[in-house]
């Protein structure tokens, strides 16, 4: 009963307040102007209405007379043929002008000179408070109110564009803008992105310029862009000059590094030394070490995205460089002017032309001595229309490594006695991709991608030792790689600029090569040993559904929430996994953005490895029906801010990263000398893995003085059954504190000046505690110096041993000549002040009285000054 009343009460005041506020009324208004007709209802009802006099002016109104009529139809049929409408509000009306239909304006922004695509650009509405910035391919779309937009297009490193567009219905402006500062004449699209770093959803990512890339020191006169990264907060670089990437305690192989979309594995040359990226041909660079969106998938540990140049569409032009490693020419411009554009790049090494003829010179140098690498990048774009572009690109890099060598030995009485040795080691990758940009309207943009990627390992090692009619040979040989065939969509659709919807789809067929191994040995009476392993090829299918929105829910609230879908079918097995993703930004008093994100990511792949510097005699496999996907889980909280009139960014994160189903090989195991022929599945464990830190970034983007200050506070640790007797240990590279300082001054307009200089706190080294002689049974004394030994390892990197630090310097004098071309000269020198940072350890002595043992360190990298000559033309 007591319900009853309640409802019957409520029912009552609902009734009565709608009488009220929608009364009806008996009025007769005569032929006179809107306002007075406003004021004789307000006087009539005694419900206040508000209006603004300005906007009722000039409206006259006809003779009406009303008996009983509600006051909404009252107040519609006084308003008709205005452009105002009304609502109710705390008890008063209120009349506003009626809301102006949503139009869009879309388009491309580009470099007013080449034609070249920016991304990233920042595009704001400040009357309608609205904005928007250019995806990956400078598309940008914005839907506000109005008959005109007065927008702002601005981008660092151009001028900054105002504008007032009017909005005739949907408009399509293709923006073009001028650089903003002019070096020395040069143009080029080295912009970074402009958006206030606390307002963006997105964390734990960088935009890293090309331009910045190519200013830092040089090691033998290569800019490297994965050195670069390997500066960043959160980011370490595996041993002493290797290119590798170890990212939030992960390992190489849970990088995706997509070039125009496509996928590279090991991108690294003389045996990861320097990275497969030729800088004078990039455009854009990004890396996330978390907080993924859910366009990436595939890995745990970061996304590095990079875009590669169009292709002038105006003007033909290119650049040369040539320095102590390698030489470089890079070659833009159009096949059809504002029509179809291309750009081709290639770069080759020449240790095997300098050093090659001084070995074989040598008394006892080798035979036969090749050693080099090279690139090509090629892309053509051609633009159909506005609304469609055609893409090409691809790329080739390769590593060739041969040494033979032959000794002769005289012998008395004489007999044909000899020793041979060949190695022949080649490794690369091959990439491509077809893309096609289609704008459906003016809100919807769409890129399709076929994709092909390769990469192949082969070595072949053989020796053979001649004694008159004896031979006595050994040789091995390893094929290994994985190719990738595949198709992907990828769909933007903005339907107003509070709301960024991404969906899409991918599948990707691959073919994996765990490593074709061979063993064959001769003697004087034939074959003594021949093996073949059973790795045969095995064939995976991989298929990627996906969906984000990119949603301001207030001014101070945005969320990015997204869904990632994948499977993969592989030996009859098929695995699946649904990976939510989300990252927040919510405005704090002061200004400072509070960021959280959390990211469940499934790897398909693995990396056999004996250490973590990516070298090409790692294996690339699948995971099987006996071994399981990696997979992850990240959880991200940090604090951003623009500081000091935007011209700073700071970022501070903390992170917890757990891994699962992580392998490496059993204590023992070794692919390389399996000899029975056994499986690489039998001879890995897989276990859990899991890091955490602290990273904190202050960026400074433009001015004379650019660069960054990085610091990281981290740990990584593995726990696997069958490594260090199942117990939890710290990972290879777990160090505890990283800090970079990275500058580059413009100390005049025709001198840059960098400097970058890095602390690496002590990484793990497993050291034995004792060694036995060694036995298998029952057995006396030995009389020998060296007897068999064995070595007790007490656990897994059980100490540490000393801290890196290196300073590296670099300068360029830069001349604009008369006819136009742009002379650089870049002078390095890396490890200024000649630390002697060990590549490696090896145990050299043990002591036979007490309990010590003595460490050899070899240096990789002592002072090395280097210095290269450009010319842009």
């Amino acid at each position: 009963m007591r319900y009853y009343l309640t409802f019957v009460l409520l029912t009552i005041w609902f009734s009565a307040h709608a009488q009220q506020t929608n009364p009806k009324v008996s009025i007769s208004i005569p032929a006179t102007s809107l306002e007075a007709a406003l004021k004789q209802l307000e006087q009539e009802t005694s419900i206040p209405i508000s209006f603004e006099f300005t906007r009722v002016k000039g409206f006259q109104v006809k003779a009406h007379v009303y008996k009983d009529v509600q006051l909404e139809t009252i107040l519609k049929e006084l308003l008709e043929g205005t452009q105002l409408d009304f609502k109710q509000k705390g008890g008063n009306i209120l009349i506003t002008p009626k809301p102006r239909p949503a139009k869009t304006l879309s388009g491309f922004v580009e470099d007013a000179v080449s034609g070249e695509k920016l991304i990233g650009v920042s595009l704001v509405a400040q009357q309608q408070q609205a904005g928007t910035t250019t995806n990956n391919y400078g598309f940008y779309s914005l839907t506000v109110p109005g008959d005109s937009l007065h927008i702002q297009v601005s981008y660092i490193g151009y001028q900054r564009l105002d504008t007032v567009v009017p909005m005739n219905g949907n408009t399509h402006i293709n923006f073009r803008l001028q650089t903003s500062r002019t070096q020395l004449g040069e143009i080029t699209v080295s912009a970074t992105r402009v958006t206030r770093i606390q307002e963006s959803s997105q964390m734990s990512s960088i935009n890293l310029p090309a331009s910045q890339v190519r200013s830092m020191p040089r090691l033998l006169g290569e800019a490297d862009l994965l050195k670069t990264l390997q500066l960043l907060p959160g980011v370490k670089q595996g041993t002493e000059a290797t290119s590798a990437l170890l990212v939030r305690g992960g390992t190489p192989d849970q990088n995706l590094i997509l070039l125009d979309g496509a996928p590279l594995y090991n991108p690294s040359h003389l045996l990861g030394v320097f990275s497969t990226f030729n800088t004078s041909v990039l455009k854009d660079v990004t890396l996330y070490k978390g907080a993924f969106p859910a366009r990436y998938g595939g890995r745990l540990s970061s996304v590095i995205d990079i875009s590669t140049k169009d292709g002038d569409m105006h003007q033909l032009h290119g650049d040369f460089s040539i320095g102590l490693l390698s030489t470089q020419l890079t070659v833009e411009g159009p096949l059809k002017k504002g029509k179809t554009s291309f750009v081709v790049s290639g770069r080759r090494s020449y240790p095997d032309l300098i050093a090659g003829p001084i070995i074989k010179g040598m008394e006892d140098g080798p035979e036969k001595f090749r050693a080099f690498f090279y690139d090509l990048n090629t892309k053509i774009h051609h633009q159909f229309s506005d609304k469609d572009k055609l893409y090409l690109s691809l790329y080739v890099g390769k590593d060739k490594l041969r040494i033979r060598d032959k000794y002769s030995y005289a012998m008395n009485p004489a007999v044909d006695s000899s020793s041979t040795s060949d190695l022949d080691v080649h490794w690369g990758n091959i990439t491509g991709t077809l893309r096609w940009n289609h704008i459906f309207s003016p809100k919807l943009f769409a890129n399709t991608m076929l994709i092909g990627s390769s990469y192949q390992f082969n070595t072949a090692i053989y020796s053979e030792d001649k004694y008159d009619e004896e031979i006595y040979s050994n040789s091995l040989k390893l094929n290994s790689g994985i190719r990738d065939y595949g198709i992907k969509t990828d769909v933007d659709y903005r339907p107003s600029p509070a709301h960024s919807i991404k969906m899409g789809a991918a599948y990707m067929y691959r073919v994996f090569t765990p490593g074709t191994f061979r063993m064959r040995q001769t003697n004087e009476t034939g074959v003594s040993v021949d093996t073949v392993n059973n790795n045969s090829n095995i064939k995976g299918m991989e298929t990627d559904l996906y969906a984000e929105d990119d949603w301001e829910i207030s001014r101070r609230l945005k969320l990015n929430a997204g869904l990632h879908w994948s499977a993969f079918s592989v030996q009859q097995r098929f695995y699946h996994s649904l990976q939510p993703r989300a990252s927040m930004r919510f405005l704090l008093p002061g200004d400072w953005g509070l960021k959280a994100s959390y990211t469940h990511m499934t790897q398909y792949i693995h990396l056999l490895a004996n250490n973590s510097i990516s070298l090409p005699t790692d294996l690339w496999v699948p995971a099987t029906k006996k071994i399981a996907p990696q997979q992850s889980d990240q959880y991200a909280l940090g604090i951003s801010r623009n500081l000091f009139k935007n011209k700073f960014e700071f970022s501070t994160e903390v992170y917890y990263k757990k891994m699962y189903n992580v392998i490496e090989y059993k204590e023992g195991a070794d692919y390389l000398t399996s000899s029975k022929g056994d499986s690489w599945q039998e001879q890995v464990t897989a276990g859990m893995g899991d890091s955490y830190g602290l990273e904190l970034l202050l960026q400074k983007k433009t001015g004379r003085l650019t660069g960054w200050f990085g610091y990281t506070w981290a740990k990584a640790n593995r726990r696997l059954p069958d490594v260090n007797y199942g117990r939890t240990f710290p990972y290879k590279y777990d160090r505890r504190h990283d800090l970079h300082i990275v500058t580059v001054y413009k100390l005049r307009k025709n001198i840059e000046v960098s400097g970058s200089w890095t602390y690496q706190s002590a990484s793990p080294f497993t050291l034995p505690v004792a060694r036995y002689e060694w036995t298998t049974g029952p057995t006396t004394p030995t009389t020998s110096p060296f007897p068999p030994t064995i070595d007790y390892i007490s656990s897994r990197n059980n100490v540490r041993i000393q801290a890196f630090h290196r300073l590296d310097l670099g300068i360029n004098f830069i001349k604009q000549k008369k006819n136009g071309n742009i002379r650089t000269w870049n002078i390095s020198a890396l490890n200024a002040y000649n630390k002697m940072n060990p590549f490696f350890y090896f145990v050299d002595k043990y002591s036979a009285t007490t309990a010590s043992v003595q460490l050899y360190g070899t240096i990789l990298l002592p002072l090395t000054p280097s210095f290269s000559y450009s010319l842009k033309f």
